[in-house]
């Protein structure tokens, strides 16, 4: 094309947008852009916080509470079993049940999170648990053999099963838990970011609409443009839609963490240290004198109980759990002051009777309550997390593409809107 012909367009087009039509036609090109772009990216980010949302329900939530699982069963089991040691030659037929089921749930929780984990250090841990439960298991139940054979080698096998979980077994399991835990808090706080830079293209489009309209009034001396009108309501129906659906699944999704998986970090650690707890308390007695260790340990776990753990689970209770940790808090104090009490049995010969304290005794039903209290708050906790995150993800059912087809009618209304008073100067 000769340069004059260049120039002598370029002088057309600079004129043309410079009169009224060409003013219109590049607002008409803007505005049906922008008010597409708003549609699209809230349409996808609604799309987005779904995925999100669900993955936290499909795969987080349940792989958190596998990891939970996995620690909890490991510590009872171990729990069960050296109480159940204390008891007699021949277990009872409960304690039985308890550690088998323990045992059963512990093996199908690492089933759960072989099946969900993502390969890394998380899929390396439960291969590594997956190999030393039987062990474990084995070990067990050599420690019951002889026990029923009155033979003194028990209580070695005892003390290196529970030596194999609380050394390597429940350590594994926490990390286990600690990076499921950190995974689906950043899936929670992702899910729960409110879209500010969405919300402002949607004012910003809305901000446009407005100015057209004010513009057009004064140009064509109309006060209503029917077409732009429709936009300017589709479009804040678009908006309000979408704030009033992101700001719903982001409360839902802080209340998923605070009320429900958050609770169930706390407890579950304060349900673990009192099973610790539990299973110090009997290995010591186990040890016939010979179980300073365990009751250090005891002691150990008593002041980490005491300077934190149950403050923290205190303060993670809703209206839902905290009367299951109020009462495992009582019922974890009047524990302490009652393993004095055995400990003074123990020391000062009557062996019989710290065993009965230990196993059937209040000892013993102190600690069974603490564990009954915290899972039951565990369990109402978890539910919570579920119910939270399911309003979550239907808060947002149908905005995405609701906004979507919201947006597009506003484009089409600026189109309808802006094309007829473009005419009008041809």
């Amino acid at each position: 094309m000769p340069k004059e012909n260049r120039q002598g367009g370029l002088r057309k087009a600079i004129g043309y947008s410079r009169r009224a039509p060409g003013q219109l036609t590049a607002l008409l090109v803007v505005l049906v852009l922008v008010c597409l772009a708003a549609g699209l990216g809230a349409a996808l980010d609604v799309q987005r916080r779904q995925q999100v949302l669900g993955g936290v329900i499909d795969r987080g939530g349940p792989l958190t509470g596998a990891a939970v699982e996995i620690y909890q069963s490991l510590s009872d089991a171990n729990a069960t079993a050296v109480s159940a040691f204390l008891v007699s030659s021949v277990e009872p037929a409960d304690m039985r049940a308890r550690y088998e089921s323990n045992i059963n749930e512990a093996s199908a929780a690492l089933s759960t999170a072989a099946s969900g984990s993502p390969t890394g250090e998380s899929a390396a841990t439960v291969t590594r648990l997956a190999v030393y439960l039987p062990r474990y298991a084995g070990l067990v139940e050599r420690a019951k053999a002889y026990n029923r054979q009155g033979q003194p080698q028990g209580a070695a096998y005892l003390r290196e099963a529970s030596h194999l979980v609380q050394s390597t077994m429940l350590p594994a399991a926490q990390r286990l838990f600690h990076a499921e835990t950190t995974r689906l808090a950043q899936a929670q706080s992702d899910a729960g970011v409110i879209g500010w830079v969405f919300l402002g293209v949607g004012m910003l489009a809305l901000g446009g609409l407005v100015v057209v309209q004010v513009y057009l009034a004064r140009a064509t001396r109309r006060v209503l443009n029917a077409g732009m009108l429709a936009a300017t309501v589709a479009a804040v129906a678009a908006f309000s839609w979408y704030g009033i659906a992101t700001t719903s699944a982001a409360e839902r999704s802080v209340a998923s963490r605070q009320s429900g998986s958050a609770a169930v970090e706390a407890f579950a650690e304060a349900r673990i240290k009192a099973l610790e707890a539990r299973s110090d308390e009997a290995l010591t007695l186990v040890a016939r004198g010979n179980g300073r260790s365990y009751e250090d340990h005891f002691i150990s776990v008593r002041d980490e109980l005491n300077n934190g753990i149950l403050e923290r689970a205190r303060a993670a209770a809703g209206d839902e759990t905290s009367g299951h940790i109020r009462n495992a808090i009582d019922a974890w104090y009047s524990w302490v002051e009652r393993h004095r009490d055995l400990r003074s049995q123990d020391d000062t010969g009557s062996y019989d009777d710290a065993v009965r304290r230990a196993t059937s005794g209040d000892s013993g039903l102190l600690s069974s309550r603490v564990d009954t209290e915290l899972g039951a708050a565990i369990a109402r906790a978890a539910d919570t997390f579920r119910r939270e995150a399911v309003q979550a993800r239907d808060a947002l059912a149908g905005a995405g593409i609701g906004i979507g087809v919201l947006m597009v009618l506003a484009a089409l209304g600026v189109w309808f809107g802006l094309t007829p008073r473009i005419r009008e100067y041809r």
